[in-house]
């Protein structure tokens, strides 16, 4: 009869544990599955091509990013927004970006944010051995974070002029359309007038002909009005720190057993603890006969140890390395010409 309890028992037993490997092998298969679909969910911005760098992307702001555009740094102007219409990187959200630079070009980057009429871009951005870039707004301005291969980051700000609002750059554009028809128009004025002359004078003799064709050679173009533009260039800043000591164990007291031999009565046949009393024991008992001394260690009292508090110095960061954007002087957008700040 027990010999089938014990056999039932064990079926159970084993029954139990196959179930539970089972359950534990489809879990843990569920969640390879689900860690493997949440991989594939990642998007992308951009194109993928045989030409294009990839870069890891993380917005940070709190708002959805609607505007993300990329060019090579010697390219005049940006591409069209990577972003299709509708969609947007929303807040916390990763993507992979692909985008092409020219050798010996770095990263030009256009972002803006939803519900903001205004664009902020970042020049000569160096992705060499950039492990993930992060979007984040500090004072209504976004700003890069750059994490090396190595683990260093910098914070790359905007171009003081790239946040201007869509309106300003309008108004600005509309501002220099007007200034160039007025100097077309001034120049159209000063040539019929000119030409006018030119045909009384022909009308009268041919000195004065030829007087009119020395004034109309002699009149000047009008005057190129030049539209500086800043120039920028990115400086590395580095980090800043200072040596400190640090409390790394605070002092304390320890307790310190004292310990000493002392020898000890015990019973030889229930082994009971008789130091003192083993005649009233043995004459008390039906069963025990014979006792047997033995030396045994015991705590007497306890000794106060201090000890100091432990220091060590550590180096403390007090601002990490990053970059700024520092101006090198203007370039007319018309003609070229430079000039020094």
């Amino acid at each position: 009869m027990k010999t089938k309890q014990i056999l039932t028992a064990g079926a159970i037993a084993l029954s139990m544990i196959l179930t539970g490997c089972s359950s534990s092998s489809t879990e843990t298969k569920d969640t390879k599955t689900t860690e493997v679909a949440k991989k594939k969910e990642v998007k992308t911005i951009g194109q993928k091509s045989k030409d294009s760098k990839s870069l890891k992307i993380t917005n940070n702001t709190g708002k959805k990013i609607t505007v993300f555009e990329t060019k090579s740094s010697s390219e005049e102007s940006f591409s069209d927004n990577l972003l299709e219409d509708g969609d947007s990187v929303k807040n916390k959200e990763e993507r992979i970006l692909y985008y092409e630079v020219k050798e010996n070009d770095k990263l030009d980057v256009k972002v803006g944010l939803q519900d903001q009429d205004k664009t902020f871009v970042f020049k000569d951005v160096d992705t060499t051995d950039t492990k993930k870039v992060d979007v984040s707004l500090k004072e209504d301005k976004v700003n890069l974070d750059v994490t090396k291969k190595d683990g260093t980051t910098a914070t790359l700000t905007p171009s003081e002029d790239s946040a201007k609002t869509e309106d300003e750059k309008k108004e600005e554009q509309k501002v220099k359309q007007e200034e160039k028809k007025e100097e077309t128009a001034k120049a159209d004025s000063s040539n019929k007038s000119n030409a006018s002359e030119s045909k009384k004078d022909n009308t009268a003799s041919t000195t004065n002909t030829s007087s009119n064709k020395n004034n109309t050679s002699s009149s000047k173009p009008a005057e190129h009005t030049h539209n500086w533009v800043a120039q920028y260039k990115t400086v590395n800043v580095p980090e800043k720190g200072h040596n400190e000591q640090v409390l790394v164990q605070a002092a304390y007291d320890e307790q310190v057993p004292i310990k000493e031999m002392q020898e000890f009565t015990f019973c030889s046949t229930c082994g009971a603890n008789i130091t003192g009393h083993a005649v009233e024991h043995l004459e008390n008992s039906l069963n025990c006969q014979g006792y047997y001394t033995d030396w045994r260690e015991v705590t007497t009292g306890y000794n106060t140890v201090h000890h100091e508090a432990v220091y060590e110095t550590r180096y403390v960061v007090d601002s990490p390395a990053t970059t700024k954007q520092e101006l090198t002087g203007y370039k007319c957008s018309g003609c070229g010409k430079t000039k020094a700040n």
